[in-house]
């Protein structure tokens, strides 16, 4: 009777520590037309369609671009989906779901602190 007690316990151990938590992985998405709040209201859009790809667009400019992303922590990589050997890292910080922060989009030349850019529904 100790030796099943024992093979029991065992078991419900081995069973306890081999799940696997999907939070492991950490992986975000993002869906929908989020417009920029901040610096420059309206200048850009980011379109989050299909779980990995944003189109960015600019009320500036008629040409949008396409990218698939991933998010993984606090770090969104935007791969082109014209040139897949490039892919350009950004910090990202999502409030809720209808908002985020992503650094600078528009990276200046110019040595300044990091910048960041909101995003709204």
């Amino acid at each position: 009777m100790k030796n099943l007690k024992i093979i029991t316990l065992l078991f419900l151990i081995g069973i306890f520590t081999s799940c696997n938590n999907d939070d492991d992985n950490n992986t975000q998405t993002l869906s929908g037309i989020y417009s920029e709040t901040l610096p420059v209201s309206g200048r850009s859009q980011l379109n989050f369609i299909n779980g990995n790809t944003v189109i960015k667009s600019e009320s500036d400019n008629s040409n949008e671009d396409e990218f698939t992303y991933q998010i993984i922590g606090n770090v969104i990589k935007l791969t082109p989906t014209w040139d897949n050997t490039t892919t350009q890292e950004f910090e990202i910080e999502i409030m809720n779901n209808s908002k985020f922060e992503i650094e600078n989009l528009y990276p200046s030349v110019e040595i300044n602190p990091t910048t960041y850019m909101t995003f709204e529904k």
